[in-house]
C-alpha cells in the first residue's frame, strides 16, 4: 500500500506594488519545485534533479526540494544517496511531522537493502518524533519479526588476544572487534566463521562485521612484525607513520609538516642501522619489508604564492606554498555574470617574469615567490555542463548546470551499494575523444558543453564499511539529540509535577484515573501493533508532491 502523496498550495503577499527580494526567491524556488515535481510523474528523474537543486540553490534551506530530492534518489533506487538527502531534511525543518516522514524515508532506504536491523532503529526515532505515524510502526514490526538474535563465540589466537563486545546479536547489526598483540607482533587478519561449519565466512571490513542469522566463531590471526621507526632530529619538519609495527608486505602511509616556510622536499626509508640500504616510496607509502626501517626526510625553504586584490570574482590556489618546480592550480570563480578576462602568474623578485599559465589555469612554480593577478569581464557566452545519465554503479554530482569558459566546476560523486569511485571522464557532448582533464575534485570549464562521467568499481566492502560508519554516526546523533529531549521533557514535567505538588495534593482518585488512561492508552497502541502484524509486507516510503 502506497502512501498518497501530500500537497500543499504555497500563497503569495502583495503589498501594493513593492515586491520584496524575498518573494521573488520563494516565487523562483517553488517554480523549479513544480517544474521537479512533473519531471519527477514522468520519470524524468536526471532533469527532476536539477530542478530541485536548482531550488535549493536559490533557498539552501528549502525543506521541500530536500525531501522531494530524497524521492527522486529513492524512485532511481540509489537508496544510500537518498538516505543521505532525507537525512538533511532533519536539518532543515522544525516540522515534527516532516522530520518523521523524512526519518521514516531514511528507514526504508536501509529496509530496501535488507537492512532490518538499522532500519528498525531508524523507525524508533521516526515514532518518538510523531507517535501516530502508523506506516512507521507497521515498519517497525516487520523489521522486527525479520531479526534474529544468535550468538558470538571467541576463541583466542596465538601471539595476541581477540574481542568482541557483544556476546549476542542481532542479523544485520555491526560488530566491531579489537586485537591487543602481544609484543613483536601485528595483527594480520580477522578471522569470522559459522560457528556449526567452519568453511562458511563472515566478510570482515577492517574491524567491523555484520552478524548473520546464525552463531559465529570469532578469532584473528597474529604475525611477526617489524618496528617502523622515525629518525631523530629531522631538521625543518616532523615526519610521523600511520603505524609503529608493521607485517611483511603491509602498506605503511606517511605524513609531513615543514616548519614555517619549509616543504617536504622527499622521504627517505632505511633498513634500521643501514641508511646505504634503502626502501622505496611511491609519494607518501612504501611496502613494508621483512627488516626493521627508520624513516626520515629533508625540507626545502618553500616558495610563496600570493593572491593580488580582484573584482568581480574570486581566485585561490591548490597549494600557498610550494617548490620551485611543482604544479600549482588555479580555483576560479567569477560573480555571476562576469568571465575571466586575464590570469597571469607573475614573479614577485622579477617583475618581467612569469610563469605561464595553461587554459585548464596550470603553471609551474618559479624559483622565487609569486604572486596570481586575475581580470574579471562581463560574460558573454555560457557552456552546459551535464552530468552521465547512463552511468552503473554510482552518480556524479554537480553544483552548477552551466559555467564560462576557463570557471572552476566543483565535482562530486556518490558510488551505489558495493561499488567505490575510481575516477572522473568529462568530454565534449557529442564527441567522447575530446577530453578535459579533472584536476581532483574540480575541472577547468572549456569554451564547449561538457558530459561529466565517472569510473564505479567494484568494492570489496571498503565503501559500504565507510557509508555503514556515517549511518551509524547519524543514527546515534540522532538518538542522543532524542534523548536530550526525553531528558528535558522529563526535567519539565518533573517541574510541573512538583508545582503541581505545592499547589494542592493529588487525590487518590486522581491518580488511579491517570493510572488507568495510562493503561488504556497501552493497550490500545498494543492493539494496533497486533492489527499491523496481520500485514505481511512493508510500508511504501512516503512521498511529498508540493
Amino acid at each position: 500500500m502506497r502512501r498518497e502523496m501530500k500537497r500543499y498550495s504555497t500563497y503569495l503577499i502583495f503589498a501594493a506594488l513593492l515586491l520584496s527580494a524575498a518573494s521573488v526567491s520563494a516565487q523562483s524556488d517553488e517554480k523549479a519545485i513544480r517544474r521537479g515535481n512533473r519531471f519527477y510523474k514522468t520519470e524524468s528523474y536526471e532533469q527532476a534533479i536539477a530542478k530541485y537543486r536548482e531550488a535549493l540553490a536559490i533557498r539552501p534551506n528549502n525543506a521541500k526540494a530536500q525531501f522531494n530530492l530524497g524521492d527522486v534518489y529513492y524512485a532511481k533506487q540509489s537508496y544510500d544517496t537518498a538516505y543521505t538527502e532525507f537525512q538533511k531534511v532533519l536539518e532543515l525543518s522544525p516540522d515534527a511531522k516532516l522530520k518523521s516522514d523524512a526519518l521514516f524515508n531514511m528507514g526504508n532506504c536501509l529496509l530496501a537493502q535488507d537492512k532490518f536491523y538499522d532500519a528498525f532503529n531508524i523507525y524508533k526515532v521516526s515514532l518518538k518524533m510523531n507517535p501516530d505515524n502508523g506506516d512507521a510502526l507497521y515498519n517497525l514490526e516487520y523489521c522486527r519479526a525479520h531479526l534474529v538474535k544468535s550468538k558470538i563465540w571467541v576463541v583466542q589466537p596465538e601471539n595476541g588476544r581477540v574481542e568482541a563486545k557483544e556476546k549476542e546479536a542481532f542479523n544485520g547489526q555491526r560488530i566491531t572487534l579489537t586485537a591487543q598483540p602481544d609484543e613483536d607482533y601485528a595483527l594480520s587478519q580477522y578471522m569470522v566463521v559459522r560457528a556449526d561449519n567452519q568453511q562458511v565466512q563472515v566478510q570482515v571490513n577492517g574491524s567491523n562485521f555484520i552478524m548473520p542469522k546464525f552463531d559465529v566463531l570469532v578469532s584473528a590471526e597474529f604475525k611477526k612484525a617489524h618496528k617502523v621507526e622515525i629518525e631523530k632530529n629531522i631538521k625543518n619538519g616532523t615526519v610521523r607513520a600511520d603505524r609503529q609495527r608493521s607485517i611483511e608486505g603491509q602498506q605503511v602511509k606517511l605524513e609531513a609538516q615543514g616548519d614555517n616556510d619549509f616543504v617536504l622536499d622527499k622521504f627517505k626509508v632505511y633498513r634500521t642501522g643501514n641508511p646505504s640500504d634503502t626502501v622505496q616510496v611511491n609519494k607518501d607509502a612504501f611496502q613494508m619489508p621483512n627488516f626493521d626501517v627508520t624513516v626520515t626526510a629533508t625540507f626545502r625553504t618553500a616558495l610563496k604564492v600570493s593572491i593580488d586584490s580582484v573584482a568581480n570574482g574570486t581566485v585561490s590556489v591548490t597549494d600557498s606554498l610550494a617548490k620551485s618546480g611543482d604544479n600549482v592550480g588555479i580555483i576560479v570563480k567569477p560573480s555571476k555574470g562576469y568571465q575571466l578576462g586575464d590570469l597571469r602568474v607573475v614573479s614577485n623578485r622579477d617583475a618581467t617574469e612569469s610563469a605561464p599559465v595553461s587554459d585548464d589555469n596550470m603553471f609551474q612554480m618559479l624559483d622565487s615567490d609569486v604572486t596570481v593577478k586575475a581580470e574579471f569581464v562581463e560574460a558573454t557566452d555560457y557552456y552546459k555542463v551535464q552530468p552521465d545519465t547512463t552511468l552503473k554503479g554510482g552518480h556524479v554530482l554537480l553544483d552548477q548546470t552551466e559555467a564560462t569558459r576557463r570557471e572552476t566546476v566543483k565535482l562530486d560523486n556518490a558510488p551505489e551499494p558495493g561499488y567505490k569511485f575510481k575516477e572522473y571522464v568529462i568530454h565534449q557532448v557529442g564527441d567522447t575523444a575530446v577530453k578535459v582533464q579533472p584536476l581532483g575534485n574540480f575541472f577547468t570549464m572549456p569554451d564547449f558543453d561538457v558530459e561529466v562521467s565517472a569510473i564505479f568499481e567494484k568494492s570489496e566492502g571498503e565503501n559500504q564499511d565507510q557509508q555503514q560508519q556515517q549511518q551509524d554516526q547519524q543514527q546515534q546523533d540522532q538518538q542522543d539529540q532524542e534523548q536530550q529531549q526525553d531528558q528535558q521533557q522529563n526535567q519539565d514535567q518533573q517541574q510541573q509535577q512538583n508545582q503541581q505538588q505545592q499547589n494542592q495534593q493529588m487525590s487518590k482518585e486522581d491518580a488511579q484515573r491517570m493510572l488507568d488512561a495510562l493503561e488504556n492508552q497501552e493497550k490500545k497502541t498494543m492493539e494496533k501493533v497486533n492489527e499491523q502484524k496481520v500485514r505481511q509486507q512493508p510500508k511504501k516510503k512516503s512521498d511529498k508532491d508540493w
